[in-house]
């Protein structure tokens, strides 16, 4: 196990999910460092909410200072991959905010270029770090609940449809749904499922901007598992979610962050709460689980963010949605 304050880590896109990143960050490990090339004031007034000691004039000289071990990366989803690939040349590891990219063919090059170099590129994804998804596969275990026969995840962000510029309805910044919200229930189902899912069918209905506003989609695997997901970009919806076996299922609300989850035993109708870690830390776990991988050298995710951007690019071609950066 890593000495966690060894690890120094520098700040990318200093915005509102990087403040989340700040306040859940773990005690043992150091915030070094931030910058952001488009606002100084930003990453200054960042600095001094989370007393970070380093304030870099762009993102440049933040990759060059040899004391940050890793960058956490929370730019806007167009540009991950170059910010990405400019960390790992400086040979920094790497935490990105999800989407990691915007397709597949991107994270391929980039998970080569980290192998080449020895480094960890890993997804801020809370789906893959939440303590109770491996607490519910422990129940499956002792429970002897039988194979996973079906996953269903749904989530309605509720967004603002007048805001056609912002990161969300803009496809010039990777907007929509799918991307901002659709990979947590895709993310979920691959966390569970035992083989990679492949798309089965999908539909979409656009905004007006042109990036994806209601989806359903339906995935299964080669072990027979069958997963349905819907997803709504302007209307709300609940974040729920729920996992059926042979022999009893999980209900978890609020399942991007879950802390608990309902089991049923489906041979006698009993009702359990499965609780585990904290909600209020999942960005923190994140943190923690990255410095896990630096020492070790391995990165547990990578498959699982591997399939769901591979499912995700499926899913968008099967629409005909590509990005400015994609054509």
């Amino acid at each position: 196990m890593i000495h966690m304050t060894t690890v120094h880590w520098g700040v990318i896109g200093p915005g509102r999910i990087a403040e989340n990143f700040g306040r859940e960050f773990p005690a043992d490990q150091t915030l070094y460092g931030v910058a952001s090339d488009h606002s100084p004031e930003k990453a200054q007034a960042f600095a001094r909410k989370f007393q970070i000691p380093h304030v870099y004039a762009n993102h440049a000289e933040l990759l060059a200072d040899p004391a940050i071990d890793v960058v956490y990366i929370a730019t806007t989803n167009n540009v991950h991959a170059d910010n990405i690939r400019a960390a790992l040349l400086a040979g920094k590891h790497v935490l990105a905010e999800k989407p990691v990219t915007l397709n597949l063919t991107q994270l391929k090059a980039l998970d080569q270029l980290a192998a080449d170099r020895h480094l960890i590129l890993m997804e801020a994804q809370t789906i893959y770090h939440m303590p109770l998804y491996p607490k519910l596969l422990q129940v499956v275990h002792d429970q002897q609940l039988g194979k996973l026969q079906s996953l269903h995840a749904a989530f309605g962000l509720g967004s603002d449809p007048t805001d056609q510029t912002g990161r969300l309805l803009n496809p010039q910044l990777g907007g929509g749904g799918l991307l901002d919200m659709g990979i947590y229930a895709l993310s979920f189902a691959r966390r569970l499922m035992t083989a990679p899912p492949q798309l089965a069918q999908t539909v979409m209905v656009p905004t007006q901007t042109g990036v994806d506003n209601l989806s359903a989609t339906v995935v299964t695997n080669a072990h027979h598992e069958l997963a349905t997901f819907s997803f709504n970009l302007l209307p709300a919806a609940p974040e729920l979610a729920y996992a059926v076996y042979e022999h009893g299922y999980f209900l978890i609300d609020r399942y991007l962050r879950p802390d608990q989850a309902v089991y049923v035993d489906g041979r006698t109708g009993e009702h359990q709460t499965i609780v585990a870690g904290h909600r209020d830390q999942a960005m923190g776990y994140e943190a923690q689980d990255m410095a896990q991988a630096i020492a070790t050298g391995q990165n547990p995710t990578q498959a699982w963010t591997r399939d769901t951007m591979a499912l995700m690019t499926a899913m968008r071609q099967a629409w005909g949605l590509t990005y400015p950066q994609e054509r």
